[in-house]
């Protein structure tokens, strides 16, 4: 009897614990007290401003990344960030100076060439001038003392070398506009050739992306694959590679899903958590709402609106690009106003109602609610006790 009576103490002592329904009707009361309306996003650093290291321009229009450097590295000025496959210019530039040395061999061969040639060209010169010379001595014997036949001979002798002198002098001067031609366009090509030597080397140099100044590397993602870039990737003119960012501009860029539209507004304060450091919390505002809702990068399905929000205070040593942020949106704060816990109240009526402990309903006139509780503008009372809508069933 005793046993039995000591097993019924303790099984009230083991069950004591467990609240009935009468219970948790007590605890459902209207107070009064602080009331604030939060929403929560999700987002990520970001540097508003910083230097972006792109593909330069190039022959073709695509390259391949040979070397980048790892994602959150930091860096001096002047270090390389990445380096590009430059294989096609380095091929490029053996061609350019293989065709520089075959010019410049083409125009010393040339020289000797064009040196002989004008030689030989002013040694037929002076021969004539000499013939000239003599037949002019020649035709100045007066007729009295020739006979008329030898001095007819003599000036047609001089006119014969005069010509053959002019022409020979016209030889040589088109000779030399020549050869002067001939050495221009060779040089011409020369120069050709050693400014697309130039801009061949000036090309593979820039395929070594260096830091403009000190910061930490942040490596862009690839564009369709949902990465970051690699090595082996491959990249086109003008795309971003890496990035160097501002971190004395760093913002949280926050997505707002496009069925909350219109439940933020810009000046909002905010709390920042990041999920690195999930005990420090970083105080800021929203500064800027996007317009127009964009398709998620993650889930496509989805639209939201970008949130830009702006921190109280960084913290440089811990806040880098890309680290995701929780951010609770405070949208409304009250002090000691009249509060009805949501778990008692009815919206599936016309007008919201209450369900009081009594088992009846009241009417109420409710403001603003969060996940917990609403506002009571009319209806209820403080301390007030109520039931919640829906009975939890038990076996």
């Amino acid at each position: 009897m005793t046993r039995s009576v000591c097993f019924a103490v303790l099984l009230a002592g083991c069950f004591s614990g467990y609240s009935t329904d009468d219970d948790r009707a007590r605890e459902l009361r209207v107070r009064r007290g602080a009331f604030t309306s939060e929403i929560i996003l999700s987002g990520e650093l970001e540097a508003a401003r910083g230097d972006a290291l792109a593909v330069p321009p190039l022959p073709s229009w695509q390259t391949a990344i040979k070397w980048i450097a790892d994602d959150g590295t930091e860096v001096k000025a002047g270090q390389p960030v990445a380096e590009l496959d430059n294989s096609e210019l380095t091929a490029d530039l053996d061609a350019r100076r293989q065709t520089l040395t075959q010019t410049l061999q083409e125009l010393q061969q040339r020289q000797a060439q064009w040196s002989a040639d004008l030689q030989q060209q002013q040694l037929e010169t002076e021969k004539k001038k000499a013939e000239l010379e003599k037949a002019k001595l020649q035709a100045v014997l007066p007729r009295e003392l020739i006979s008329g036949r030898q001095y007819e001979e003599n000036q047609t002798a001089l006119r014969r070398t005069q010509t053959e002198y002019d022409k020979a002098l016209d030889v040589l001067r088109s000779r030399r506009t020549g050869v002067e031609a001939e050495r221009q366009n060779i040089l011409l090509r020369i120069e050709q050739a050693r400014r697309a030597i130039a801009r061949a080397e000036e090309g593979i140099t820039a395929l070594v992306l260096r830091a403009p100044r000190d910061g930490i590397v942040v490596v862009r993602d690839h564009p369709w694959e949902g990465r970051k870039l690699q090595a082996g990737d491959p990249v086109f003119v003008g795309f971003p590679i890496a990035l160097l960012p501002d971190l004395s501009t760093i913002r949280v860029n926050a997505a707002l899903a496009d069925v909350d539209d219109g439940r933020i507004a810009v000046g909002m304060p905010v709390t920042v958590t990041l999920d690195g450091y999930p005990s420090l919390q970083f105080g800021g505002h929203i500064s800027a709402i996007s317009a127009v809702a964009q398709e998620s990068r993650r889930m496509s399905l989805r639209r939201q609106f970008e949130v830009l929000v702006m921190l109280d205070k960084l913290d440089p040593s811990r806040m880098r690009p890309g680290l995701s942020a929780r951010v609770v949106v405070r949208r409304d704060a009250k002090r000691a106003v009249l509060l009805a816990p949501r778990a008692a109240i009815d919206f599936s009526a016309a007008a919201p109602r209450v369900r009081l402990a009594s088992g009846k309903n009241a009417d109420v006139k409710l403001g603003a609610c969060n996940a917990q509780e609403c506002i009571v503008l009319q209806g209820l009372e403080e301390g007030q006790k109520l039931a919640p809508v829906v009975e939890a069933k038990h076996g």
